[in-house]
């Protein structure tokens, strides 16, 4: 759809060019789901052990470091729809 109204910019309160806006930033493709790095048990254990450095570092105590650093590996599977690992 093109706004054949506001040709040289877009106007927030025109409906067509809104939708214009929309569909050249690719909103209404239902099918694009955001692209995530494929996170493997490696890649998490990598990511446990940098995270809870990054608290220990900061000054918190080593369980409440792990606890930190488990709930952030916890997250990125959640955000892939992974199960967690056991030692999570």
């Amino acid at each position: 759809m093109v706004c054949t109204t506001h040709r040289d910019f877009f106007d927030d309160a025109c409906p067509e060019c809104r939708q214009e806006y929309l569909e050249m930033k690719g909103a209404n493709d239902v099918s694009r789901e955001p692209a995530y790095k494929e996170f493997t048990e490696e890649r998490a254990k990598k990511l446990y052990e940098e995270v809870m450095l990054q608290y220990l570092k900061a000054g918190a105590d080593e369980l409440e470091a792990a606890g930190k650093a488990r709930a952030v590996v916890r997250k990125q599977c959640a955000i892939r729809n992974m199960p967690f690992w056991p030692w999570l």
